[in-house]
């Protein structure tokens, strides 16, 4: 796959970056990334996907637009409320940047479709914030062999981290379940959410899926980054594979919705 006169034209500027130019945006257009969630988190993460010029955009939420959310989910516009996410999401991105392809999926991810879900992409992103939905992603992602970032925004204090990423002596880096005990640190569930918190945070996650899609060493393979936002403080934890906590998760599989806590929603109709 090469870059069109149009698509070399659209992306001028990140081709005139150092290290990147047009074989690393050809790389880009080449990676075929799963986000599921389209929310706080989703909204950045996919906008900024879509425009950095990532080939494959699948973008799985079964929810719709709410007024009290729009602050933290740019993406949409007031008369997309009460319309499904997934849906207004690949609208709106393909007014951006229509060389992407983007795929809405109007499903909840859970034990009985999550096998359909993977299959085809190179990376997936889980914005859902939703601690079930985290530990489902991650077993799943550990039995296809897939990398998975998560990340979750509380208030002043955001975490994301790279998990099951392939590692140069073709093992790989710690699992979300690895990490499990440093990511309750951040998680801080008073009332409330921030726009910007959410978008910078997004920002974050980009940035190190697109050094990771050129295949720049290091970054988000085995480490853990949380951010304090209120006195602008960055915490970069190196992640170690819990032997035991592999053994078991690929031992176990997939487990239940019951088992994972996750309460499943009726399908979409859409």
């Amino acid at each position: 796959m090469t870059l069109s006169e149009k698509e070399l034209q659209h992306f001028k500027y990140p081709i005139a970056v150092p290290g990147i130019g047009i074989d690393m945006q050809d790389k880009l257009k080449n990676a075929r990334v799963l986000v599921v969630g389209a929310g706080g988190l989703g909204s950045p993460v996919l906008q900024y996907l879509s425009a950095s010029g990532v080939g494959v955009i699948g973008i799985a939420d079964y929810g719709v637009i709410n007024d009290e959310d729009m602050h933290r989910q740019p993406v949409y516009q007031m008369q997309d409320i009460r319309k499904h996410k997934a849906k207004m999401a690949a609208s709106r991105l393909w007014a951006v940047n229509p060389y992407t392809k983007h795929y809405p999926m109007l499903v909840q991810a859970k034990p009985e479709n999550i096998a359909l879900l993977l299959p085809g992409f190179d990376l997936v992103i889980d914005c859902t914030q939703h601690q079930p939905t985290h530990l489902l992603l991650n077993d799943a992602c550990v039995k296809h062999d897939l990398p998975l970032v998560i990340g979750e925004v509380h208030n002043w204090q955001a975490w994301y981290g790279g998990f099951n990423i392939l590692l140069p002596d073709g093992s790989r880096s710690a699992t979300y379940r690895c990490a499990l005990p440093l990511t309750e640190e951040y998680r801080n569930f008073d009332a409330g959410a921030l726009g910007a918190t959410h978008g910078a945070t997004g920002m974050h996650i980009v940035l190190e899926v697109i050094k990771y899609l050129i295949e720049v060493p290091g970054g988000l393979a085995g480490k853990l980054y949380g951010i304090d936002y209120l006195h602008n403080l960055t915490t970069v934890h190196e992640l170690a594979v819990n032997a035991e906590v592999l053994e078991n998760t690929r031992t176990a599989g997939i487990l239940t919705a019951d088992e994972y806590g996750l309460e499943i929603v009726p399908d979409v109709e859409d």
